[in-house]
């Protein structure tokens, strides 16, 4: 029989499996805890093939290499996460157009919605307009926050390192010394996720973080996806600058000015005009993406230093919270995390968006001791609104600052 071909193995996998019932306690893991090889790489099946060769010759200093030259890296990022969370519970409305509302905002939009043309950022009333049998669900604010943070469990249990991106999403080093491992683990990845968590996540494997990314983005929604060499190749000569990683949109602008719409473009402009063009250190960038020396190393974050909540006034089908409120919510679910995760927070942080808009309002206090006491936090929290004219407020975020583990603080919380 013919073996499957690598082009068979990296085309989108899906099936691991939709929201589901039930959800496991989460407990976050204790910065400092040593990590132990991943399990995801004994034992995984899924996937066939030989593996794509790969060259990744990208070193910078000071910075620890987590990965081995040539070996991939793994994006992983959550579907829809904030509507996929709110429909673990919600299991016949999976099929259906579902969106999640933060104030009176589009927040996420399950793939039948998105279908139908609904979008994040926009308008509530505009998106029922768009879609009349939209169902609208107000952000589960602290159960997303509790899935965010076990999901990076899962991330922290079957890798040896993890560069987180966002809440929902990260780069991956799961320690595989070839390709065909590196897909086996992005498989049980997705598995164990589905199985512990309910939500469904995709996986994309690359040479170079780039590579990885852009893979996670042809993944989705629910799959796996390898860039192989050949189809690298081409990228870095026809990949549009709009879907390159980390380009803002002014410099977007100058460099479609100067002709670069493309990374091949890159080849025909002179350096010292691409340099004036964009800054040297994107300059440096685009031409280590275009001769395939981009970054492929991971930077770990080995100790969180910040936990954040926030909130919004008014929400879908509730009614309107008072800022008050608001940070009293956010305050219990911090402090409920910074236990599990083993954590004391040494300062508090208070962002007010105004309903207006405009520039937000930031309130801040530092305690002497670190402490995860809810009636402390709650009191200094307090006393940063009443000493400031609050205006109507669209929302506000709370966070926990200057993070110790608990074992290192013991003697100043009694």
């Amino acid at each position: 029989m013919e073996q499957p071909s690598v082009h068979r193995a990296r085309r989108r996998h899906r099936g691991v499996g939709g929201p589901r019932r039930g959800h496991p306690s989460v407990r976050a893991r204790r910065p400092g805890a040593r990590r132990r090889r991943p399990a995801a790489l004994t034992g995984c099946v899924g996937s066939e093939g030989t593996a794509p060769q790969h060259s990744n010759t990208c070193t910078i200093r000071g910075v620890r290499e987590t990965n081995p030259t040539g070996s991939p890296v793994l994006h992983v990022d959550a579907d829809a996460f904030f509507a996929s969370v709110a429909l673990r519970s919600r299991p016949e409305l999976t099929a259906r157009p579902v969106a999640v509302v933060a104030h009176v905002y589009i927040a996420s939009a399950n793939y039948p919605a998105r279908a139908r043309g609904v979008r994040s950022g926009m308008l509530a009333t505009d998106a029922l307009r768009q879609c009349p049998e939209l169902t609208l669900i107000d952000v589960p604010r602290a159960e997303v926050e509790e899935v965010g943070d076990a999901l990076f469990d899962i991330f922290h249990g079957c890798a040896t390192a993890v560069e987180p991106g966002s809440i929902e999403e990260a780069f991956l080093d799961v320690g595989a010394t070839d390709w065909a491992a590196a897909i086996h683990a992005g498989h049980a990845l997705r598995r164990r996720v589905a199985s512990e968590l309910g939500i469904p996540i995709s996986v994309g494997v690359g040479s170079t973080k780039l590579m990885a990314k852009l893979a996670s983005r042809r993944a989705k929604p629910d799959g796996l996806y390898v860039i192989e060499a050949g189809e690298e190749a081409e990228l870095r000569t026809t990949l549009p600058l709009t879907d390159v990683w980390g380009i803002g949109a002014t410099t977007l602008a100058r460099l479609t000015r100067i002709g670069v719409f493309r990374l091949g473009d890159v080849d025909g402009i002179p350096q010292n005009e691409l340099q004036h063009v964009c800054g040297t250190a994107m300059a440096r960038r685009l031409w280590r993406i275009r001769a395939g020396t981009d970054d492929a190393l991971l930077r770990p974050v080995e100790q969180r230093t910040v936990l954040t909540a926030e909130g919004s006034t008014a929400g879908y089908g509730r009614p309107d919270h008072t800022p008050q409120e608001l940070t009293l919510a956010c305050v219990e679910r911090l402090c409920k995390r910074a236990t599990r995760a083993g954590l004391a927070g040494t300062g508090i942080t208070l962002t007010l968006r105004p309903e207006t808009g405009g520039k937000a309002i930031v309130l801040k206090r530092t305690l002497v001791g670190a402490t995860t006491g809810r009636d402390t936090w709650l009191s200094v929290a307090a006393d940063l609104l009443a000493g400031e004219r609050v205006p109507r407020l669209a929302g506000l975020r709370v966070s926990l600052t200057g993070l110790l583990p608990l074992d290192r603080v013991q003697h100043t919380l009694f």
